[in-house]
């Protein structure tokens, strides 16, 4: 599973360049969020956006599957589809915000049985991505590896 999270500001023409990355064929779902957003501009945004792209979007802050530790996880495991799980490697779009986790444990804890998907966030990006499934991960979630390009 491939999530692009939004940038969490506003970006030059950003429906349009939503409405171009979701219809690539690259992504499963979009994560529209915006901390310091108030819901009229939220909603202003996901007006804007093409019934193929909303019918694929979560609205973020309205989600509640963030998880920083395997036992955040685990105290989901069965009451979501999926979480995420952060930071996995150096974050792209955070500076200073460095991986969390032994990948070896990684490794082990994502081997148990469990009903929740777990998709990896922070520093994914193409390169690594092949990384993040081989260690067992069900998907990434890309943000800052995307939208620098149209920083």
């Amino acid at each position: 599973m491939r999530v692009l999270f939004s940038y969490p500001t506003q970006l030059e023409n950003e429906v349009e360049l939503i409405n171009k990355e979701m219809t690539s064929g690259k992504w499963d779902l979009f994560h529209l969020r915006k901390p310091r957003w108030s819901e009229e501009e939220v909603m202003n945004l996901l007006s804007g956006l093409s019934d193929e792209v909303r019918t694929k979007t979560v609205i973020h802050q309205n989600f509640k599957g963030s998880c920083h530790s395997f036992e955040e996880v685990e105290k989901l495991d069965g009451e979501k589809e999926y979480c995420f799980l952060s930071p996995v490697f150096d974050s792209i779009s955070k500076q200073g915000y460095k991986a969390k986790f032994d990948k070896e444990e990684l490794r082990q804890f994502l081997k148990k049985d469990r009903k929740i998907k777990v998709i990896g966030l922070g520093g994914v990006n193409e390169e690594n991505y092949s990384e993040l499934i081989e260690m067992g991960f069900d998907g990434g979630a890309f943000l800052g590896s995307v939208w620098r390009k149209y920083e």
